[in-house]
């Protein structure tokens, strides 16, 4: 690639896992790191002020992928919102900061993924934690606690710390907002470094067309920036563009499935099961009547959470309840009247879905079909949330705060109407993971490592290679693989290679 920029490792993707792989693998001044961003800059008010990030969904900070039409939920088309914008997805998230279960993990190690069970990566969530200060929100909005109390009155065991890698009961979780401020990726790990490091380039605006292969090596990426096409050499290409995009690069790169590939016109590289996995969380609304005014401490702001298990007999958590201060997730009411949410997700989906191409130009939309439902387990758990959600919102402790339900209402009490409400409201939580699986044999994408496997200098370090879906909010998780993959290249990445 002669007379191209030249770079030790280039990053597509300046998000939750891009930003925290970008400061590890700068610390060393003799490795040139070029971060990659198709999105501007995060320094906006919609996106540093906690509360509007809902206005961020649909805008031009968002990629705006659309579901296809799914079965499960009647038909509907699901908005997917993701992060085109310095932070990524961190910069337009809700800014919950959960590290997961320890079993979430030790699962990880089970399916062959050495070095990624809970003891390595609790001891990287508490290095990394040192630059992004997750912290829990003071002073706490009463009707939060009012609603944390809820679930213990419910029968929840009080969990005064979910970081201990047990999830079980109700309590506060942290929230990436450091003094009244969203604190993205973006501004925990590259802004603080940024004018510090001159072996660290930050790229945005830059769109990545491809990933630049001689034979079965990458040798750098193509891009479009300021309406110009240009290619970028890199000694290493790590794509940390999510769970949507990093697929839509290898495929669109010829790396794939080869049946596929051929469909829409691109010889494969490389035969692998990219786009396959695809893994999301659910979730629902359950809203109440307010008595009163509700104040607006932390308005917007998760604070407090509770987890469970949808049957006596699992070994894990398998659902997730949020305590929302105003009416989310069902549909929308113009009366003005106060109101406040109880949240039931699952985290334990068994559904499994896919991400195509619909095309073999850049600009060509997705195809991405979560599949939600197709496991019939999914909506079992959720009936089990939903029941548990309303027996939280019957407690004493919410008398002072509640006139009762008002959405979904009371006469969705069957196991069948309760399904039907699910199926016609039921919302992704925006954590799609593992369509560039980690681990071993023919399933794997990358190895443990994160190397795709077959292609030489190539890696894939983001969401998308989680062999199985962590049962909290994905953020923590995917910073934490971005900090463990850099932890593993350094001292790996020879200057000038």
């Amino acid at each position: 690639m002669a007379g191209a920029r030249q770079f030790d490792v280039v990053i597509v993707g300046a998000g939750s896992a891009g930003c925290a792989l970008a400061h590890r693998l700068s610390e060393d001044p003799s490795v040139s790191v070029a971060l990659i961003e198709a999105g501007g800059d995060d320094l906006r008010e919609d996106v540093l002020v906690p509360h509007r990030y809902f206005s961020l969904w649909g805008s031009d900070a968002d990629w705006q992928h659309l579901s296809t039409p799914q079965r499960g939920t009647m038909g509907r088309v699901h908005k997917l919102p993701r992060g085109r914008v310095l932070g990524g997805t961190s910069s337009i998230n809700g800014m919950v900061w959960l590290r997961g279960a320890q079993s979430d993990y030790d699962r990880w190690a089970a399916l062959g993924c050495d070095g990624w069970g809970w003891a390595q990566v609790s001891t990287a969530f508490g290095q990394l934690e040192q630059w992004q200060r997750p912290a829990a929100l003071q002073p706490k909005n009463p009707l939060s606690e009012a609603m944390v109390a809820a679930a213990v009155e419910a029968g929840l065991p009080r969990n005064d710390d979910f970081d201990t890698g047990i999830l079980d009961g109700a309590g506060w979780n942290r929230s990436a907002i450091h003094e009244g401020r969203r604190r993205n990726s973006y501004q925990a790990f590259i802004a603080p470094v940024r004018d510090l490091r001159p072996n660290l380039t930050v790229l945005p605006d830059t769109h990545v067309l491809r990933i630049a292969l001689e034979g079965a090596r990458a040798a750098g990426v193509v891009i479009s920036r300021n309406g110009a096409e240009e290619t970028i050499a890199a000694g290493e290409v790590v794509l940390s563009a999510g769970a949507f995009d990093s697929p839509r690069l290898l495929m669109q790169s010829g790396i794939g499935p080869a049946a596929h590939l051929g469909e829409v016109g691109i010889r494969a590289v490389a035969d692998l099961p990219v786009g396959e996995n695809l893994i999301d969380h659910l979730l629902i609304g359950i809203v109440y009547d307010g008595t009163r005014e509700i104040p607006e401490t932390n308005a917007y702001s998760t604070e407090g959470c509770a987890f469970a298990r949808s049957t006596a007999g699992r070994e894990d958590c398998d659902i997730e309840i949020s305590f929302a201060k105003e009416p989310h997730f069902a549909p929308e009411t113009t009366d003005g009247r106060p109101r406040f949410t109880i949240i039931p997700g699952i985290t334990r989906t068994k559904s499994r879905g896919t991400v195509r191409l619909s095309g073999n130009t850049p600009d060509a939309p997705l195809v991405i079909d979560p599949n939600y439902f197709s496991d019939p387990y999914d909506m079992q758990a959720m009936i089990a949330a939903v029941r548990l959600s309303r027996k939280i919102g019957d407690q004493a402790a919410l008398e002072g705060w509640s006139a009762g339900e008002h959405f979904p209402g009371a006469g969705v009490e069957s196991d069948e109407a309760i399904a039907e409400y699910v199926a016609r409201d039921v919302s992704t939580w925006f954590h799609p993971v593992g369509t560039c699986r980690m681990g071993t044999g023919d399933g794997a994408v990358v190895d443990p490592d994160l190397r795709v496997r077959g292609i030489a200098n190539l890696r894939v370090v983001d969401a998308s290679i989680m062999p199985d879906i962590v049962s909290v909010n994905t953020n923590a998780a995917s910073t934490m693989i971005g900090w463990i993959a850099g932890s593993r290249m350094t001292g790996g990445v020879a200057p000038g290679r």
